[in-house]
């Protein structure tokens, strides 16, 4: 029935926005510039592996590699580090600059070791060589300049607490490299592999574990930084005075940046960064540090426009393009940041289309895809396809808005040309069939507004595949349920529907708009006693749902 399908896509439009914002949490963002933490891990945690991976010698790598302790013995916190010579190692300034100095020392599998001091050290790259007791085994170190994007190299370390076992991963070099000398590698460092070796097919150390971003990055300190630093070692200097240093001191803002966006404290990760960036502002990352506050202000504005703040919210995402356009002035070479403005950007066209300024919406919407364009033309394997597609979909439904149908049209095919291409680069992309799904939806409006009814079936047909899809990918995914909701009752298929609004509402008990969507289903059924429930249920749970 067309008019139960226009009432039903009259919602879509703010449930695709619904969507968007309810993903800003959770969403793999492409890259950030690193944040770092030493988290205490969970024993039962399952995305951990815990095998050694093959293709070097890894006893070899293994005895040379050291943990770096501290804190209670039932709880410690456990990083990494490797022998640079007899009775010198390398690690991160992160893990040693907010360490409880009465427990901190350093322990390999034969012994423990005290730290003498600090021989040398690096602030912009986050690299320290201490001084320890006793004696190890250096390893060799490569050229990290003759390493290659699409190389196979291997990144070792120590899980921390209370796994406490040596690990290696198998990474792959990713192009680029961030401030010119730390490779981009996949998949990210695991937790307590902070200043492990990384290291080639011969076992020589290409890199230093450093960060990770997400799921996807890791960070890796070229070899050739550490070779540099070694060169500058001379008297050691006690750890406690040493500390006293503001770069020092700046390492600890950037671990409560990090405890702060673990908690979704966006608000507290700013004041760190702040306090970061006060302290030096000459650091040779801070555009970094300008991208990640970005970043945090615009999932700060996030939280509060959920909360029906809009003006608060634009003011922070306002902040955080200011932030961003720093960062690229810094470093107009960072594609990350393009693509961290680019989200902005469309968050703040989403603000502006839900109250009522289709075209202020429009422009952002039109300035996000710019900024996307620049990060997938200056690295097409950047995977921000869908991210772009996301901002096309936007502006189809703002054009929509305008009454510019054509346009409209347009813009949704490109943006399913978008997600097509994100789906072929990552077919376990669970966001991107689902919002494929409500472009197609929408779509099938469109061609059934112009009498083309065979078309606007097929893809509403389609649009039930990407739900089954997401659903396969994920049989909790919420989305994936209503939007093949939406498209059985575009199709007249009530009973279909009326089983997928089932599972949206027992997966989501709070989803208004999904009870609204039944109720009008069943009003279609003749089932009036229960679409009132529905009704109620829905306006209960949002008063303005029937707007």
């Amino acid at each position: 029935m067309k008019h139960l399908r226009k009432l039903l896509l009259s919602f879509l439009v703010f449930l695709v926005f619904g969507l968007m914002l309810s993903c800003a949490r959770t969403r793999q963002h492409p890259e950030l510039h690193p944040i770092y933490t030493m988290p205490h891990i969970p024993a039962m945690d399952k995305g951990i592996p815990f095998s050694v991976a093959e293709g070097f010698d890894a006893e070899k790598v293994e005895a040379s590699t050291v943990r770096v302790v501290y804190g209670d013995s039932s709880s410690p916190m456990i990083g990494s580090g490797f022998f640079v010579a007899n009775d010198k190692i390398a690690t991160n300034i992160h893990v040693v600059a907010d360490a409880d100095l009465a427990s901190l020392h350093v322990r390999s599998d034969n012994a423990a070791h005290e730290i003498r001091g600090v021989a040398a050290f690096d602030a912009n790259n986050d690299l320290v060589i201490l001084e320890i007791t006793g004696e190890g085994i250096p390893l060799a170190l490569g050229d990290s300049d003759a390493v290659s994007s699409g190389e196979a190299i291997f990144s070792t370390g120590y899980i921390g607490h209370p796994i406490d076992k040596f690990n290696a991963m198998e990474n792959t070099v990713l192009p680029g490299k961030l401030s010119g000398v730390w490779l981009r590698v996949t998949p990210t460092t695991l937790p307590g592999n902070s200043g492990g070796p990384v290291v080639d097919a011969e076992g020589k150390v290409i890199g230093i574990n450093v960060a990770g971003s997400g799921s996807t990055i890791g960070y890796v300190i070229g070899s050739n930084v550490l070779k540099e630093l070694l060169k500058q070692s001379g008297p050691v200097e006690p750890l406690a005075q040493w500390r006293k240093r503001d770069p020092i001191r700046a390492y600890t803002y950037i671990v409560k940046a990090s405890g702060a966006f673990y908690d979704d404290d966006y608000a507290g990760a700013i004041d760190a960064i702040d306090k970061f960036i006060a302290l030096i502002p000459t650091y040779a990352n801070v555009d970094g540090m300008y991208s990640n506050r970005g970043y945090a202000r615009t999932l700060l504005g996030h939280s509060k426009f959920e909360k029906d703040a809009s003006k608060a919210a634009q003011a922070d995402y306002r902040a955080a393009i200011q932030d961003l356009d720093k960062a690229i002035n810094l470093n107009s070479g960072a594609v990350a940041v393009y693509v961290n403005r680019g989200y902005a950007k469309t968050v703040f066209g989403h603000s502006e289309l839900i109250s009522g300024h289709a075209a202020a919406a429009q422009r952002y919407y039109r300035a996000a895809i710019e900024d996307y364009d620049k990060a997938i033309n200056s690295d097409p394997e950047f995977l921000v396809y869908t991210d772009r597609g996301i901002a096309k979909v936007s502006l189809g439904i703002s054009a929509t808005n305008q009454g510019q149908l054509k346009a409209a049209e347009r813009h949704y095919y490109a943006a399913i040309a978008d997600f097509d291409k994100a789906i072929s680069i990552n077919r376990h992309d669970t966001y991107a069939y689902i919002i494929r799904g409500y472009a197609k939806i929408l779509l099938g409006d469109y061609e059934s507004d112009n009498g083309d009814i065979a078309d606007a079936r097929k893809l509403y047909k389609s649009a039930i595949k990407d739900g089954d899809s997401a659903i396969n990918l994920d049989f909790q995914t919420v989305y994936g349920y209503h939007i093949r909701g939406i498209a059985n009752a575009a199709l007249d298929d009530y009973g279909s529907a009326i089983e997928d609004f089932d599972k949206t509402v027992s997966l989501k008990p709070d989803f208004a708009r999904a009870y609204y969507n039944r109720a009008l289903v069943k009003v279609s059924l003749g089932k009036r006693g229960a679409a009132k429930a529905d009704f109620n249920k829905a306006k209960e749970l949002d008063s303005d749902v029937a707007k």
